[in-house]
């Protein structure tokens, strides 16, 4: 059976759907497997129609740097239906999607309900916990990637962004298949060091254990948090 995977990226107004942001910027590139090796077999970019008065996030902005003036139609922009109508359409029962940040991309596309997604983010985390970092432009220049840029494309420009994250998925499916990588995609990850607080930068492990038990009491601690203290604090 033919697979396909879909990697794709989404450039946004703010960061959380829930509360007015908006999806300005789309790319895919699909990949076709036959038995053989990994093949591109198309890719897909559009800016998506906004009206004039749209409220884009100064700190969004300054990543992406898309303009009011790039989302109106008579400079190219689509409907928002039209471009998941046509990402719909690549779309087959054994399409995977895959993104580098998966839950957040997908928060923007919740027509995409059925079909499973990788995260190259997460599952990273897991095959090279030895990197520098987890940024798709990170990873590239850590494995010393060269990916098949575009041409006149540029970091955070949604198909600039998709290519580099191709070239990390390809780099892992020379050792993993995509089932695995669903797997890693879902599994907690085991943390080295703390990002936050007054412990900031150390190893989990050097954590005073009164300092540990009191931060797993704390509330809405995210999944790879809980999964690093209750590995450390388990009897």
């Amino acid at each position: 059976m033919v697979m396909n995977l879909i990697v794709l990226d989404t450039e946004t107004s703010d960061l959380d759907p829930d509360k007015g942001a908006k999806l300005l910027e789309i790319a895919w590139i699909e990949l076709s497997h036959t038995g053989q090796s990994w093949e591109r077999v198309n890719s897909n970019e559009f800016y998506i129609e906004q009206p004039p008065s749209i409220i884009i996030n100064p700190h969004a902005q300054a990543t992406h740097h898309i303009r009011a003036d790039m989302l109106r139609a008579e400079n190219g922009a689509i409907s928002r239906y039209e471009a998941v109508r046509i990402l719909l359409g690549q779309i087959e029962p054994s399409t995977i999607l895959v993104a580098h940040m998966a839950e957040f991309d997908s928060k923007f596309l919740p027509e995409i309900h059925t079909s499973p997604w990788i995260c190259t983010f997460r599952a990273a985390k897991h095959i090279w916990p030895g990197a520098p970092g987890y940024g798709n432009q990170v990873l590239r220049y850590w494995l010393k990637l060269e990916p098949d840029l575009p041409n006149g494309k540029y970091p955070h420009q949604a198909l600039y962004d998709v290519s580099v994250t191709v070239s990390i998925l390809q780099k892992m499916l020379e050792h993993h298949t995509p089932d695995q990588l669903l797997k890693l995609s879902k599994l907690p990850v085991r943390m080295k060091t703390i990002g936050f607080g007054k412990h900031k930068g150390l190893d989990f492990n050097q954590l005073p254990p009164d300092y540990l038990a009191w931060l797993r009491r704390q509330p809405n601690l995210d999944a790879d948090l809980i999964h690093t203290l209750d590995s450390i604090l388990k009897p």
